[in-house]
C-alpha cells in the first residue's frame, strides 16, 4: 500500500526530540518495515535524518508572499503570536493543497493520513481530489490545548474547521479513551474512531544497557541513586511535585540524585525548584532520540508525575518508552495509564499531586531490589507486545483497507 502521511504542523520537526516528532517517525517507520510506501509531506524538514529512517520525505515550505504576511504578522504589535500562527496555519493549508497535488498525484497513494494540526484540513481536499480515504489522527483537543495554553485569536473559526475535518474523515485514530469520547461528542460516529495508543520500538531500548556506566559517570551518580523524568517541561508535568518528593528521600538520608531528561519553558523555573529544596539535580535539555536509550538504562528509577485532572487525555511516550527500558516505573493514576502501570505487577501508581504518595512508592521501588527487577521484567513485556509501533502500523493498514483504501 501507499500511503501519504501529512504532518502540517509548524511545531512538529519530523526530526526533531520532541514526542510528536518521535510519534511520526515510529510509525511511518513500521509502516515502511511492513512493506509498504510512505511519502511524508511536512513545512519541518530540518536537522538530521537518524540513522535507518526509511521514509521518503518533502519539505513544502510557505509559498514566499504568504512568508511576507506572516512575518509581517509576527512584527505586527496588534496582531500578537496567536493571529500570526493562525493565519499561517490557514495559509499553509493552501499551500499544501496547491503544491501537495502534483506530488501526491506522482506518488498515487491509496491513503492519505493526516496527523491533525490547529486549523489544517488540507488532507480531506486531497483526499477528495485524489479519490482517496482519509485517516485523520488525533493525538490532543487541538483548539482546546491552543486557547488554554497558548492561546487562540480565532476560536470560532478554528472550532468549525476542527468539527467539519473530523466529521469528514473516513476514520479517525486517536490515542485515549478520553480524546474518544471527546470525538463522539463532537459528532464523530463512534464507529469511526478507533484507539491506538502511543508505540514504542522495544528493540531499540534493549540496546541502550550497554552505555548505562558511561552516561551514569557523565551524570556524576556516583554509588547514589538516579530517579528519572523524560519529556517536555510544560504545565501538564507535574515535576514539581517530583522535585519535593525527592527532596523527601534526600531529608530521609538517601543517596538520591533527580535527572530530568528533556527541555521546555519551565526548565528555568523547576531548576530553582530544586536548588531551593536542596535537590541534587542534572537537567540535561534535549536529547537526540537516538540518545534516550542510554539515558534511561542510566537511570534506577522512572516517574511519570501528574497533577489532578478532570480530563487527562494524553498517552505519555515516556511511559511507553520507561516500560520499554526495563526500568521500575512510577506513575501518577490518571487518565489510561492504568493501561500500562498495574500496581505491584508492572509498576506503581500513586494519586496525582500526591508528594507523600509519590514519595513512598519511589522509597519502596528503590528498596525492594527484587520486586523492582520482576516488575520492571514484567513492563518491558507488556511494552514489547501490546504497544509497538508495527502493531499500530498494521492496524492503520487495517483501517485504510476497510474504507476502501486498497489496491
Amino acid at each position: 500500500m501507499r500511503i501519504a502521511y501529512l504532518c502540517a504542523d509548524f511545531g512538529i520537526p519530523v526530526f526533531g526530540a520532541k514526542g510528536a516528532s518521535v510519534h511520526v517517525r515510529g510509525l511511518t517507520s513500521a509502516l515502511e518495515s511492513l512493506g509498504h510506501e510512505v511519502l511524508i509531506l511536512t513545512p519541518r524538514a530540518e536537522g538530521n535524518c537518524p540513522p535507518g529512517f526509511p521514509s521518503e520525505l518533502a519539505a513544502i515550505d510557505l509559498d514566499e508572499a504568504d512568508r511576507w504576511v506572516y512575518d509581517l504578522l509576527v512584527e505586527d504589535r496588534w496582531a500578537g503570536a496567536a493571529v500570526a500562527r493562525e493565519v499561517r496555519a490557514l495559509l499553509y493549508a493552501g499551500t499544501l493543497r496547491r503544491r501537495g497535488l502534483d506530488l501526491l498525484r506522482a506518488f498515487d497513494p491509496d491513503v492519505v493520513v493526516e496527523r491533525y494540526s490547529l486549523l489544517g484540513r488540507a488532507g480531506i481536499d486531497l483526499a477528495r481530489a485524489l479519490d482517496v480515504p482519509l485517516i485523520v489522527e488525533v493525538n490532543a483537543p487541538i483548539t482546546q490545548e491552543q486557547a488554554e495554553h497558548r492561546g487562540l485569536a480565532f476560536a470560532e473559526t478554528a472550532r468549525a474547521v476542527e468539527r467539519d475535518l473530523l466529521r469528514a474523515a473516513d476514520r479517525v485514530v486517536t490515542v485515549s479513551s478520553r480524546l474518544e469520547r471527546w470525538l463522539v461528542e463532537l459528532g464523530v460516529d463512534p464507529v469511526r474512531v478507533a484507539v491506538l495508543r502511543n508505540g514504542v520500538d522495544a528493540a531499540r531500548f534493549d540496546r541502550g544497557g550497554a552505555e548505562r556506566n558511561l552516561v551514569r559517570e557523565r551524570l556524576e551518580a556516583g554509588d547514589g541513586s538516579l530517579i528519572g523524568f523524560l519529556g517536555s517541561l510544560r504545565p501538564w508535568h507535574d515535576v514539581q511535585t517530583l522535585i519535593e518528593a525527592v527532596a523527601r528521600l534526600r531529608r530521609d538520608g538517601r543517596s538520591v540524585k533527580l535527572v530530568v531528561i528533556g527541555d521546555g519553558p519551565h526548565k528555568g523555573v523547576l531548576a530553582g525548584a530544586a536548588r531551593e529544596a536542596d535537590v541534587d539535580a542534572v537537567f540535561t535539555g534535549a536529547v537526540p532520540h537516538e540518545r534516550v536509550p542510554a539515558h534511561l538504562a542510566a537511570l534506577d528509577v522512572a516517574v511519570a508525575p501528574y497533577g489532578p485532572s478532570e480530563d487527562f487525555y494524553f498517552s505519555p511516550l515516556k511511559l511507553v518508552e520507561y516500560l520499554a527500558a526495563e526500568l521500575p516505573v512510577v506513575a501518577a493514576d490518571i487518565g489510561d495509564l492504568r493501561h500500562c502501570v498495574r500496581p505491584g505487577e508492572t509498576g506503581w501508581l500513586y494519586p496525582p499531586g500526591d508528594v507523600d504518595a509519590l514519595t513512598e512508592a519511589m522509597r519502596v521501588a528503590l528498596d525492594d531490589e527484587l520486586a523492582a527487577r520482576r516488575i520492571a521484567r514484567a513492563g518491558h513485556e507488556h511494552a514489547r507486545t501490546e504497544h509497538s509501533w508495527e502493531a499500530n502500523a498494521e492496524r492503520l493498514v487495517e483501517l485504510a483497507r476497510e474504507s476502501g483504501g486498497s489496491r
